[in-house]
């Protein structure tokens, strides 16, 4: 049996910090087994029009599928997750991937900051009123005792509206700020979603990064995109990357940006040698740490497999016989 999954069904069966232990979890699993298998990304466009093909292949977990999305910045974006039973090739699911991808974003958030930040972090400053800023918040308070959040975003109505939904939706203080660095002064996690744009215009600067700070970077999955200068990377201790550094190199504008300021910079550490313990991400309480994700196929479908999971639990969705039957030969 395939279930089809709407956007709303998929907002309606997600919990934020449930799907982090369970990424947790399996992510490690798959970094500890016998090695996940996860081709380059395929990326086409035409004109405005974009479509991006992420495959994976996860043995620990027996699944295989991709995610693609596809359309413009001006017309909007349709992403689209199909998962699958490594050993009947099954599928097991279709998904609307909008909500899910920034539900997974901000839950890979959430893993890191467990392994990177103080445990006693307590305040926490957000650059960005989005969803993904939304995600990836939430993620941060379900792993650390935080009391307060302030936020900034250029939008002065979005910025204050954020932080009313985000006071409420989580029963801490959250307030709104008309200035960037002051968001994040004297915060213990920084969190930067945005979608700035190019250079020179960035959303945060190394300049502010704050001993003991770890600091949470998610909006430049294209190489013309940029929301963190290239000091923020090389100030810190440790900087943790979710995707390989031949792959950030080309397709991460913030990377780009170091690489072009220092050619030789191997520093990254990958998330998977943090979580399994082999690579400690954090060795002093003043260390300063950066996670720099821009996602890959593995969170996307056991982030999918988790809601799969939850909306079968829960009855969402639309079951439907399998849509596709094996050819033999």
């Amino acid at each position: 049996m395939t279930l089809l999954l709407r956007d709303s069904d998929v907002r309606g069966v997600c919990d934020i910090g449930s799907m982090v232990t369970f990424l947790d979890q399996a992510l490690r699993k798959e970094a500890k087994g016998t090695g996940a298998h996860l081709p380059e990304r395929l990326n086409l466009a035409h004109g405005p029009v974009f479509l991006r093909v992420m495959p994976a292949l996860l043995p620990e977990a027996g699944l295989l599928g991709l995610k693609f999305f596809h359309g413009s910045m001006q017309d909007g974006v349709r992403y689209v997750v199909a998962l699958c039973a490594l050993d009947t090739g099954e599928i097991l699911g279709l998904i609307d991937a909008a909500y899910l991808t920034a539900a997974r974003t901000g839950a890979t958030s959430g893993v890191a900051t467990q392994w990177l930040s103080r445990e006693d972090s307590s305040t926490v400053g957000v650059i960005g009123s989005g969803l993904e800023a939304e995600t990836n918040l939430r993620a941060v308070c379900s792993v650390r005792p935080v009391t307060r959040v302030t936020v900034y975003s250029r939008s002065p109505q979005r910025r204050e509206a954020f932080a009313a939904r985000m006071s409420q939706a989580l029963g801490i203080q959250v307030d709104a700020t008309a200035d960037p660095q002051s968001a994040v002064a004297g915060t213990d996690i920084v969190v930067v979603a945005t979608n700035t744009g190019p250079d020179p215009v960035v959303a945060y600067q190394g300049a502010w990064l704050e001993p003991g700070q770890h600091v949470v970077s998610i909006g430049s999955t294209t190489a013309r995109l940029r929301e963190i200068d290239p000091a923020t990377i090389l100030g810190a201790d440790t900087v943790v990357l979710d995707a390989a550094l031949s792959q950030l190199r080309n397709e991460s504008g913030d990377i780009i940006a170091v690489l072009a300021t220092e050619p030789g910079w191997q520093a990254g550490v990958s998330l998977d040698r943090i979580i399994t313990g082999e690579v400690l991400g954090r060795s002093r309480p003043e260390d300063i740490t950066v996670f720099k994700s821009v996602g890959t196929a593995a969170q996307d479908l056991l982030a999918a497999s988790y809601v799969l999971r939850e909306a079968r639990r829960l009855g969402a969705g639309t079951e439907i016989d399998d849509i596709t039957s094996p050819k033999l030969f």
